[in-house]
């Protein structure tokens, strides 16, 4: 875990790399960039855009494999993925936009011989990850109808009350939590007045994260089978949000009855519980600090099918500092506590259930060139002592123009007591993006 606190010392160090940043954008300061999204639109209202990604990925540190089980050596990705944007405005108060995901991974065409079972979907995929109706019902009603993203709570880095929306969890950590979210079926309305915005929502999929698969590097064990709830209308859930921006602050309530999104096994196969969440996330501005908190209550958290249904608190604070020019540094810490814990019976069933789950978070971002090109670091920890494992990420964003980006970057897994980080620690691989907006 010294690698952990070296990373986050390097974060602090690079601080001071702004001093020469300054310097080097003075030069630049005649010729100004700017990157924009670029909108094709129509009089009719219609608007066509996205982007055709190609990334690959390059493994150093994996041993031999042992005989008939996939090659990870070497050459690790060759994804071709496009980002398919759709938007059709009717009138001023209406729109329908749709968000398609599609990708093909050349890699098992590549190396066929170093696969001989390929994860399931890792190949190829299609996705509608977003498609709704917005619109507005009367002055300070709006509405929105489909599936869709809706981001609760206040971290950047460490999900608490952040839970309509699952995520893409095939390759963990290789992305920011922001671009991974899936899009779910739900109805939503949101009600404005006295600079309150509440919304109520119906959650009619029952959706859920996507997992790493048996074959691929993140899982070596088979894949367990699954019941999923269907998505009937007594499975559907509800959620309720509460918030208002002050000056230099904001708060937000959160109310979600549904399944949790985290699965338990029982009799072989994982199954998933309902639960009633309570959370609320505050944020404030002092100077050049960003104070943020949440908290959140689980009345209903299924572990495995021996010990009884617990109740959880879960509870995250965080500190950024922005006075950096162009730059920025942030720590946040989450504590998950379960209530009523029984250690012995944990001990005797569950060896990885442990009362108290910690996660860090440090990130450390700077910008140059005239905010063209953008350096990133974060290390992540788990448990209070950071001895559970983690991971290392740092990556360089380019805007060669508003079409052309480019992303390249390394990620180190740090084994630890947890075997889910201790299984992947030698998946470091070095990463890179070549990414073309339309």
């Amino acid at each position: 875990m010294n690698k952990i606190l070296s990373y986050s010392l390097i974060s602090l160090l690079l601080l001071n790399v702004n001093i020469l940043a300054d310097d080097f954008d003075d030069e630049f300061s005649d010729e100004e960039i700017k990157v924009e999204k670029v909108e094709k639109k129509s009089d009719d209202g219609f608007s066509f855009y996205g982007s055709l990604s190609l990334s690959s990925s390059y493994n150093y540190a994996h041993d031999e494999p042992a005989l008939n089980q996939n090659d990870f050596r070497g050459l690790g990705s060759a994804k071709l993925s496009s980002n398919i944007n759709f938007e059709k405005k009717f009138g001023d108060n209406y729109k329908v936009k749709s968000v398609i995901n599609l990708y093909n991974d050349f890699i098992y065409d590549l190396k066929e011989d170093d696969y001989p079972a390929i994860p399931n979907n890792y190949e190829s995929g299609f996705d509608i990850n977003e498609l709704y109706l917005q619109g507005k019902i009367g002055k300070n009603i709006d509405f929105r109808v489909g599936r869709q993203i809706v981001v609760w709570g206040k971290s950047d880095n460490i999900r608490v009350t952040d839970v309509l929306n699952p995520i893409d969890n095939t390759t963990p950590a290789m992305v920011d939590i922001k671009d991974l979210r899936l899009g779910r079926m739900m109805s939503k309305v949101d009600f404005y007045a006295n600079g309150w915005a509440m919304s109520g929502i119906i959650l009619h999929e029952n959706r859920f994260t996507e997992n790493p698969k048996a074959g691929s590097e993140f899982r070596a064990m088979p894949d367990m089978p699954i019941d999923e709830p269907d998505n009937s209308f007594e499975n559907s859930g509800v959620a309720v949000s509460v918030s208002k921006n002050f000056t230099g602050q904001d708060l937000a309530f959160y109310y979600a009855n549904q399944y949790l999104d985290k699965s338990y096994l029982e009799n072989g196969v994982l199954n998933y519980e309902r639960s009633n969440m309570f959370g609320v996330a505050y944020n404030r501005v002092i100077d050049s600090f960003l104070f943020k908190t949440e908290l959140a209550y689980f009345d209903n958290i299924e572990y495995n099918s021996v010990a009884e249904a617990k109740k959880r608190v879960d509870l995250l604070v965080g500190l950024e500092y922005n006075g950096i020019s162009d730059g920025s540094v942030s720590f946040e810490v989450a504590n998950r506590h379960i209530i009523d814990y029984d250690e012995a019976l944990y001990l005797a069933t569950d060896n990885f259930t442990n009362e108290n789950e910690y996660q860090y978070a440090v990130r450390f971002t700077q910008s140059y060139i005239n905010q063209t090109l953008d350096f990133t670091i974060l290390a992540t920890a788990f448990g209070e002592d950071l001895k559970d494992g983690g991971f290392v990420r740092s990556w360089v964003d380019y805007a060669v123009n508003d079409k052309i980006s480019t992303t390249l970057g390394v990620i180190d897994y740090i084994g630890g007591d947890k075997p889910s980080w201790e299984s992947v620690k030698n998946n470091d691989k070095v990463f890179a993006t070549l990414k073309y907006n339309f």
